[in-house]
Formats: C-alpha cells, structure tokens, sequence
C-alpha cells in the first residue's frame, strides 16, 4: 500500500475522532482484513448521527480534499437515504491515488448490520456492538435454486439463435448473463451463499472453479487482457469526446491523462 494512504488514514482518524458528530471511524476490504499488497486503497467509513448526516455529507468533497489531496475525481455510489460511498481519486505529487470513504448513519448502522472488519475509534461502543451482531443470510431456498438453473438454461437457449444469426453483440450478452448466474451458483454450492461482488468472490475460489469461469471469458489471457484494454479506452475516449463536442460539454482530458498516466506506471501497453 501507498504510505501517504496510511498517512492520510491517520489524518482521518485525527479529524473525526475530534467532530462530536462522528461516532465512529472503520475500515473494510482488504485493509480492514489485513490483506493489503503494494497495490491496494483504502476503504474506509464513518459512523455519524442521524441528524448530523446531511451536513456531514456536504462537507465530505472539502473535507476528503483537505485530508488526502487534490481530487481529481469524485465519484458518489450506492447513494440512499443516509448512506452514500464517496470513491475518489486525488493526486500526491505524479501518483494518483484511489480511496472509498463511506458515510452513514447510526440508525442504518443498525438496521443493516453492517459490520465492520476493523475498528479505528468507537466513540460509544456502537460499532462493536454491531461487529457481533449476527447478520442473518439471505434466504435461498430449493425454489430459488431451480431458478437458477432454469434461467441458466433459458439464456443458454438463445446462444442458438443469435449464433445463427451471427449477431456478435447479443453473443456477449448472452455470455455476461450465463458468467455471472455460474459465479452465483459456485458461491451456493461452496458458501451456502449468493456472494456479493462476483470479482472479490471469485478471488477465493479454488482454482478449479476459476478455470471454469475464465471459459466465459473471449478474452483469456492477461497479456490479450492488456491488450484490450489498452484498445478499449481509446475507443471509449475518441466516443466520449465526440458525445461531450454535441452536447456542447466540455471533455475532462486531464482526467483521461491521469488514468492513462497511472495504468502506463502500473506497466500496461497505454497510450
């Protein structure tokens, strides 16, 4: 992991401890695990009271600007009420530099259960009381198997036609669709779960099962990986900028630049 991200974590910690408002400070994914490499971000989340949230999230552009840097982008996800994940990129002298800090409120903290994987401060208790709830799994019963399956087959179905029809486009629709209900069912058959984020659950499955799922995939080597995706963000760019010149917008090139700058220190073939 990048120091300054560790830097900047000490730096959130500081400043939230500090604010009354805030009830808590916690880390997930792969930091909060302690399975970090040279390459991982931080996600990290704050725990504020209901009434405070509003304000809390007005503040949280200036606030993550001045704790970590110079944003270069930011990007609210999964936004509802009392919850958003802000995803930020910011620069630190020629790195850019990725974080997730999420918000939310006690009362959510609660009904969700949303437990964290390693608690920086905990003003009241709160989040380790909720790190032991138990969070009750989704029910997934034999009916909802069957269906399953039976989509699996329905969508395998009309590879017949589109192959007929030599229609390229709904091949890889259909290819999409049949990866990702094969990853839901590999995460029931080894967890007794569906999973939440297919890339993070494929992570830990055996190498049998990852063999399986890379069949979906044109694509299946890394060096042909890097390839397209060299090609990929090129066509992206020439069609991003010909959509902002007709709708009179314009294109953030610098944006594009940073990216492009970081993947080529990463050592992908980018322009």
């Amino acid at each position: 992991m990048h120091p300054y991200l560790l830097q900047s974590l000490d730096r959130c910690v500081a400043r939230f401890s500090a604010d009354p408002r805030c009830l808590g400070l916690a880390l997930h994914g792969s930091i909060g695990r302690g399975e970090t490499d040279a390459y991982s971000d931080i996600d990290v989340g704050a725990v504020v009271e209901d009434e405070a949230y509003e304000a809390v999230k007005a503040e949280m552009p200036g606030l993550c600007a001045e704790l970590f840097g110079p944003i270069s982008i930011w990007l609210p996800e999964g936004e509802r009420p009392n919850y958003c994940n802000f995803a930020f990129l910011f620069e630190h002298g020629s790195d850019l530099l990725l974080t997730d800090f999420e918000l939310i409120s006690r009362s959510l903290l609660v009904e969700w259960r949303h437990r964290p994987d390693r608690i920086l401060f905990d003003r009241t208790g709160l989040l380790a009381e909720v790190q032991q709830m138990e969070r009750p799994a989704p029910a997934f019963g034999d009916a909802q198997v069957a269906h399953l399956i039976d989509t699996y087959w329905v969508y395998a179905y009309l590879d017949g036609k589109y192959w007929r029809r030599q229609d390229l486009y709904k091949l890889l629709y259909v290819q999409q669709t049949l990866f990702q209900l094969h990853a839901r069912l590999l995460n029931l058959l080894r967890t007794g779960a569906e999973g939440s984020w297919w890339a993070g659950d494929v992570a830990r499955f055996s190498t049998r099962d990852r063999t399986h799922l890379r069949a979906y995939f044109c694509v299946a080597g890394i060096t042909a990986a890097a390839r397209a995706l060299a090609r990929s963000i090129d066509l992206f760019a020439d069609d991003a900028r010909a959509l902002c010149a007709l709708r009179g917008m314009d294109y953030p090139e610098a944006r594009e630049q940073a990216v492009r700058r970081h993947l080529r220190d990463m050592g992908l073939p980018v322009n």
